[in-house]
């Protein structure tokens, strides 16, 4: 597929997505819940060319996209997700309300990621300590992801190449990657966040997909 074609494609996906609140007829809790996850797609999209190094970075873009996520998760997430609000329309799976510790433990994941996005934004693409992983104890090893610029799918690890798309389940991942809970490393971070403005914005930014992944991965229908 050429590089115009596969654009094309990836314009179709997002149209789709984004009608699925115009025209999927939910309303209430829902409907509020399908427009938070939409905008936090946009303010995803809006920065990912700039994390793979493809338009020049802009730090206030990035700032602002943290945001703009941040004001979607955390409990401003968990709020949207009442007992029995599933079914119908919705695309959440049974398994929030069966596991919501673990849920509300991503949700919470992703607002400090995304608070972190914005403290690191400053930093551009390159960390200002060169030492700076060592901060996460180790974490960084089981959390591979999106590739860096410069840096080849096989040295960023499992996950290089997932679009936007396919970090929000809007467009399907192989099962095995879909299944991922993510509960682990939610719980991890928790009691230790990491030192965010040591860090440089797309290292913030790659935490962020990996949440969403998981938690899509495992509780959106059809993902």
């Amino acid at each position: 597929m050429t590089g115009k074609k596969m654009a094309m494609a990836m314009l179709a996906i997002w149209v789709a997505a984004g009608a699925v609140v115009a025209h999927s007829g939910a309303t209430g809790v829902v409907r509020e819940r399908m427009e938070g996850m939409v905008a936090m797609r946009d303010a995803l999209r809006d920065v990912t060319p700039m994390m793979r190094g493809e338009v020049p970075y802009d730090a206030a873009r990035v700032a602002e996209a943290g945001r703009a996520i941040a004001a979607h998760a955390g409990d401003e997430m968990t709020r949207l997700f009442p007992e029995d609000s599933g079914g119908g329309v919705s695309y959440a799976k049974e398994a929030i309300w069966q596991e919501r510790e673990t849920f509300d433990a991503l949700a919470e994941e992703l607002r400090r990621h995304a608070e972190g996005l914005m403290q690191a934004a400053a930093n551009g693409l390159t960390a200002p300590d060169p030492h700076a992983g060592m901060a996460m104890g180790g974490s960084m090893a089981g959390h591979e992801g999106m590739a860096m610029p410069g840096q080849s799918s096989a040295q960023a690890g499992p996950g290089a190449e997932y679009s936007v798309a396919q970090l929000l389940g809007v467009e399907p991942r192989r099962r095995a990657e879909q299944e991922v809970p993510g509960a682990t490393a939610a719980k991890a971070e928790g009691s230790s966040a990491p030192g965010y403005a040591t860090l440089a914005a797309p290292e913030v930014f790659r935490r962020i997909g990996e949440t969403c992944a998981a938690c899509h991965g495992r509780y959106r229908a059809g993902s």
